[in-house]
């Protein structure tokens, strides 16, 4: 039990330490990154960034990548404002459910044919982005859609102590989707289909259901992000969240999640998540540009990229030599 628990938390350990030494490196550049207005900065990541970052990370743990979160993203901001005239909820509940069945259906197709989930959702990724563009309407389809009326997102506006309404919503979801991945047979088939795809078939486990939930959720959450983002700002536009893939992948990596498959868990996309958060709050608030902000997430990316491999080949983890990640060779045929 013992050597379970410390094996547990020594995933955990890397992220962790990037996360704290990372918090008090901004904190002490930036005299103003310091108490619970920085906890409040840190913790708005997460509703866009740190729900696409889920979604992305549970189909990693299922070998798989889904490339199309940004389009789905923006996809979801417009079905909900164009919905919004029945409410705030009604409108989230649409686009997330748009988002999932898109998802579910991506999952389902990727399994039955054996298309390589990077080919696939590249495809997916402009078909649509183009869809999006033609459901906004105006001149050309890249007018944006505007709130008819602003206080559907005046909840969104409130703030609690350190936590806004979106806040605790992303917070909620990474709740509910940790236990779903920890204590359920679908969470449990994602993890095997991810670590060992042939094997898990073999053995009867349903390929299929498993890239079918996984690819659900990821769509679910980058809509949820999109919705919630949108409906805050008061209008949605199709070229939006198109770099939230590279961001949501960082987070992921940075927090342990194994391009390998197989491996992580909703913990570690906290962490990762939570470090990308301070950096970007904490240089926003010290006034850097975007292009440091991006220039210092690469850096501790491949840093921690680096840390990792240097820890698997001191503790003798195969998985770093055992050919390119999963979701980098070919699927297979079918998985039923």
């Amino acid at each position: 039990m013992r050597a379970v628990l410390t094996l547990r938390l020594r995933q955990y350990l890397l992220p962790g330490l990037l996360l704290a030494a990372t918090w008090i490196v901004i904190a002490a550049i930036t005299p103003d990154f310091r108490g619970e207005g920085s906890v409040y900065s840190v913790l708005e990541g997460f509703p866009l960034l740190g729900l696409v970052a889920l979604g992305v990370a549970v189909t990693m743990i299922g070998g798989e990548l889904d490339l199309s979160v940004g389009s789905m993203a923006a996809l979801a901001g417009v079905v909900a404002v164009k919905t919004s005239s029945g409410g705030l909820v009604p409108a989230v509940l649409a686009a997330v459910a748009v988002g999932a069945a898109i998802g579910a259906l991506q999952g389902g197709m990727i399994a039955r044919l054996g298309i390589n989930s990077l080919v696939f959702t590249i495809g997916t990724l402009i078909l649509l982005r183009g869809a999006t563009y033609m459901l906004s309407g105006g001149p050309n389809g890249q007018a944006p859609v505007t709130l008819g009326d602003l206080s559907v997102s005046d909840a969104l506006l409130n703030r609690y102590w350190i936590f806004s309404v979106s806040s605790l919503v992303a917070l909620g979801v990474f709740a509910v989707i940790g236990v779903f991945l920890a204590f359920t047979r679908y969470g449990r088939e994602i993890y095997a289909i991810g670590g060992a795809r042939t094997e898990a078939v073999a053995a009867g486990v349903r390929g299929m259901r498993a890239l079918t939930v996984s690819f659900a959720i990821s769509g679910g959450c980058a809509s949820l992000a999109g919705a919630l983002a949108s409906l805050r700002g008061g209008s949605a536009a199709p070229e939006n969240y198109a770099d939230v893939l590279l961001t949501g992948v960082a987070g992921a990596a940075l927090g342990g999640i194994s391009l390998y498959g197989g491996r992580g868990t909703v913990m570690n996309v906290v962490l990762g998540v939570g470090v990308l958060s301070v950096v970007t709050a904490g240089l926003a608030i010290h006034g850097a540009e975007t292009s440091m902000v991006q220039l210092v997430t690469g850096a501790l990316l491949l840093g921690s990229i680096a840390l990792e491999f240097v820890a698997s080949r001191v503790t003798g983890d195969v998985r770093t030599r055992r050919g390119p990640p999963r979701i980098l060779r070919r699927s297979p045929a079918r998985a039923t």
